[in-house]
Parts: C-alpha cells; structure tokens; sequence
C-alpha cells in the first residue's frame, strides 16, 4: 500500500506538519506532505505505524507487509514518527501552538456498550479490543497468554466489518461453535454478502433477527437471554426498525461474548480548542477543514466508523486543502 506518490520532493518549505494518529488517513496526508517539501511529524499512541491497518484488521483480510513497507518508504522521505506517544491537551495545545498546520486522524477506538444487566461478567469482550490483542501478539509486541480464551462456544454481537473479523479470528483460532447474532434480517447486514458467506464456509452461523436481553452467570458468562425481533417501520438510519417481540425470550448457553456493534469517534483532546465536536466526531467541511484555522480533520474522527477507503479520500481531500493553507494562507 503505497502512501508516497512522488519521486522527488519538492525544495524545503520551512514549514512543519504535525499529524496525529498514524492510520490510514494520516499516513495519506503524510506521504502528500513531505513530497510538499514540508518537515512532518507524525504522533502515535502504538508502538508501530498503521493503525486499524496493523492492529485492528486480521492478517488475512488485509496483508501487513505491502502496509509495512508503504511505511518505510514514508520513512526513508523523511517523515519523523513518534511512536508509544499518546498526546493530551497540553501537548495538543503545545503542537498548536508549535507547527504550522496539523491533522487530526485518530480513528474510531472506543467501544459502544450494550448497556446490558451482566455486561461486567468475566467472558464478555469488545471486539476491538480482542482483535487488538490478536494483533499484538502477531506483531510480537505482547506475549499468547495476553488474548483471551473464549472456549468452545462464542457469541458474536454485531454484523458488521468488524463482527466478520471477530467471528472468523475467533473460529480460527480454535473456537468449535461461532454464532453472530443480530437484530435484522440478512438483507440489513452491514457486512457484504461476500464477507457473509465468507464466514459461513468457515462454519459460522448466523442468527438473523435475534438480541440479547442479558447476559448470565456467576462470575463469568455462562448463558445469555436473547428476544426475538420483528421488523417495523424505517428508523433514521433508513432500516427497517427491529422490535422486540413479546413472549419469544430464550437462553442459550455461551463460553464467551464479543461485543461489536460500533465504535465511537477518539479525538485526541478533551478542552475546548475551538475545535467543533457533534457525538464525538470533529466537525469538518468537505476539505477537511476544523472550525479552528490551521487545524484538518480526516477518517473516523470525523466520519466515524466507515471503510479504509473512505479513510484514504479524506486524508487526500485534506492534504490538498492543507497545501492551499501553507502555501497561500487560504482559508474560507
């Protein structure tokens, strides 16, 4: 995956870029930067480059290696990475203050909870969190030990992207019986019909139109209660609305439960930098322009939970209206 697209850099500007949160949309202003001829730095709370690309999506969805070296080529340009480097709001403040633009691209970490009675039972997991600690283990920066035992039994809450990457790693690494369990119907699937069939030859089975009610257990989960559901009228996501259907509770017995039914935009403050924030996402134009001058915003911080490519456009969108400000000052 390539993120430099120049053979040669243009003559040094003497202006310096800094970009927070090394995934796929900062990598993309990065590599359109430094071609730019200006100095970049880019900050990073993990101990490698990449982001979701390297520690949230398995191996074998996306291969690491053409990632890996996209990133080496960032390097060998001249783009400074600082790594193991979570920035707060007083050095957010300072590289304000420090450089003359920056982009914000921290992703979409934080798990959305169910809100459910036994949630806080042993045994029930967020999948980002899972596949994180797969990913690690993979990258040689934790030890086995670290991952989870899930058993012989696992829900999979959720049927999106991440459900599917859930679902298949926990199958594949030993688990007998994998069950994804979601509220529609198929046809409401956020997953592509590719990745459900996908996940079926693996011998995952799916239960369409079916939540959970509560999850059971003494100190760990053992069962859980799940309803059965209809679909009424379209909500305002434009889907039919799940309704719950009296009368149709039932238990089913479970070693783990994978949670994944969404993440929440991770800005990297928490004050008020006279950056706009709407649920948690940075409020940005169509260039990727924050309400603060000087300050971009692109992928899931601004998006939310969307696909790499999407990730990827707005990192360029953004690099482009960056350019415009360091060279000229324009800003609408």
């Amino acid at each position: 995956m390539k993120f430099l697209f120049c053979k040669e850099k243009k003559s040094p500007t003497g202006k310096k870029v800094a970009i927070i949160g090394a995934g796929p949309s900062g990598l993309t202003v990065a590599g359109e930067m430094i071609c730019n001829g200006h100095e970049v730095h880019v900050f990073d709370s993990l101990p490698e480059p990449g982001g979701l690309l390297i520690f949230g999506i398995p191996e074998w969805r996306i291969p690491k290696e053409p990632i890996k070296k996209g990133i080496e080529e960032l390097k060998s340009a001249g783009v400074k990475f600082h790594l193991n480097h979570k920035v707060d709001d007083e050095e957010f403040s300072e590289i304000l203050e420090s450089y003359d633009a920056v982009f914000v691209g921290t992703g979409a970490w934080e798990p959305i909870s169910m809100g459910l009675e036994g949630e806080d039972l042993e045994g029930v997991y967020q999948a980002m969190d899972y596949l994180f600690k797969v990913a690690m283990v993979r990258e040689g920066y934790s030890k086995e030990e670290e991952i989870p035992n899930l058993g012989e039994r696992v829900a999979v809450i959720g049927c999106g992207d991440v459900a599917m990457d859930a679902c298949r790693t926990a199958k594949r690494r030993g688990a007998k019986e994998v069950f994804v369990i979601y509220r529609r119907s198929r046809k409401e699937a956020p997953a592509t019909e590719m990745e459900l069939q996908d996940a079926e030859k693996e011998g995952i089975e799916f239960m369409w139109l079916t939540n959970p009610t509560k999850f059971i257990g003494r100190k760990r989960v053992e069962k859980m209660e799940l309803i059965k559901m209809k679909l009424g009228e379209p909500d305002s996501s434009g889907r039919p609305r799940p309704e719950p259907i009296p009368g149709s509770e039932f238990e089913m017995d479970v070693d783990s439960v994978i949670l994944a039914i969404g993440q929440r935009p991770t800005p990297p403050f928490k004050g008020d930098f006279g950056i706009k924030v709407e649920w948690g996402r940075i409020v940005t134009d169509e260039e990727g322009r924050t309400t603060r001058k000087g300050v971009f915003a692109g992928g899931d911080v601004s998006l939310g939970p969307r696909k790499i490519g999407d990730a990827i456009s707005t990192g360029k969108k953004a690099a482009r209206a960056m350019e415009m400000y360091l060279s000229d000052g324009y800003w609408p």
